[in-house]
């Protein structure tokens, strides 16, 4: 059996480790407010972020690929574009104040995104508008009309990059 005085001496330790270390998770997560006045947790809105973002990615190399095929796959185009254009309107709701580096968290987010909100939006919806003209080649199996689009969504893409995304080293 454990000495209450033994016992005792090891809590305290541990008490005073953990404070003097800042033991990880005493702190309390970083929040930011969305548009409907809800408090948000950081972390978790860059990761649902970041999984939108890379979702946009995977079905536009899909649709590329799918384009590209000898033979289009126009369903497959379609059903990238949908997702692309689906993804791209959740864009602005990923984005709630104070979830940019002032948070403490690691984002490329640059701040003209809440400087410039509108401008903001506008990128993103250039993005959903060039998923639906993709959308509607490829019902039409209408490949050249696909392939501008393509370069639409490319440019839609680029753009809001370099406005509002930190440049990679």
């Amino acid at each position: 059996m454990v000495s209450k005085t033994i016992l005792t001496t090891t809590l305290t330790a541990i008490a005073l480790t953990a404070a003097m270390t800042g033991c990880k998770g005493s702190e309390p997560a970083a929040t930011a407010t969305n548009a409907s006045g809800e408090t948000v947790d950081v972390a978790g809105t860059i990761k649902a972020r970041q999984a939108n973002f890379k979702a946009i990615g995977k079905a536009n190399k899909a649709a590329k690929s799918a384009l590209e095929a000898g033979t289009p796959d126009f369903a497959a185009v379609a059903a990238a574009a949908t997702s692309i254009q689906t993804d791209a309107g959740k864009i602005p709701g990923l984005f709630p104040k104070g979830s940019g580096k002032e948070s403490g968290e690691k984002t490329e987010a640059l701040p003209a995104i809440w400087e410039k909100p509108a401008e903001f939006k506008t990128a993103a919806d250039k993005l959903a508008t060039a998923a639906g003209a993709l959308k509607t080649a490829a019902d039409a199996k209408d490949a050249k009309a696909a392939t501008a689009a393509m370069g639409e969504i490319g440019g839609a893409c680029k753009g809001c990059h370099e406005t509002f995304r930190e440049k990679k080293q």
